[in-house]
């Protein structure tokens, strides 16, 4: 499975947010995600990204658009506003980071829903979730990174330049690739450890080998 995690690399156009939903609907992405947050609680020390923020209308005609072309649209959530949005737009699915504060994480397994998380959750919190590797460092050097999928990851979240690592851990048996998407290397917030469509096509590819040779 492979996540093209747009996050804030619309840069706050909806037509550009569209276009890569498409465009990663085309290259044959599994899932795109998006993420949702109280700008002012979470990047309150960046006024210049104040403008990325989705709004409530905004996610949905965005969920909305992916079920008209065929490709599920899902959210990283910061805060319980924003689970509750989630909840009002009818998502099959959450992503939860590494960071994300207890509050927001109960209120996320509340749902019921499907969860990949980035952070380890405590079995008495919840049983069943798809746990990605991470490394929370932006970009993440290949010499940051250990790739074991023994030991509970079944995934990798991936901020590192270039496929080299996301490539690294298909081979060494991960199900889930999850990589910042952008229409290029320069437009966006993420666009420097993002992945084009051009890339994505790429990985697809490299995923289909390592399916076949594991």
């Amino acid at each position: 499975m492979i996540i093209a995690e747009i996050g804030q690399n619309h840069c706050g156009e909806m037509w550009l947010a569209k276009s890569l939903i498409t465009e990663a609907m085309l290259e044959e992405a599994d899932l795109v995600k998006f993420q949702l947050y109280d700008h002012n609680m979470l990047y309150k020390d960046h006024p210049e990204i104040s403008d990325v923020a989705l709004s409530f209308s905004q996610a949905k005609m965005l969920f909305d658009y992916g079920e008209k072309i065929g490709i599920e649209v899902f959210f990283s959530v910061f805060d319980v506003e924003r689970v509750k949005w989630c909840e009002e737009i009818g998502v099959k699915r959450y992503k939860i980071a590494k960071n994300l504060g207890d509050e927001t994480v109960m209120a996320i397994i509340d749902t019921g829903k499907l969860v990949i998380s980035s952070r380890e959750l405590s079995p008495t919190m919840f049983d069943e979730y798809k746990q990605l590797y991470c490394v929370s460092k932006y970009p993440t050097l290949l010499s940051d990174l250990h790739f074991d999928f023994d030991n509970g990851f079944i995934g990798f979240s991936d901020h590192t330049i270039g496929l080299d690592a996301a490539k690294i851990a298909l081979a060494r048996g991960a199900s889930i690739i999850e990589k910042h998407f952008a229409v290029d290397h320069h437009t966006g917030i993420d666009a420097e450890w993002s992945m084009t469509p051009e890339d994505l096509k790429g990985l697809k590819r490299w995923e289909l080998v390592c399916k076949e040779v594991i």
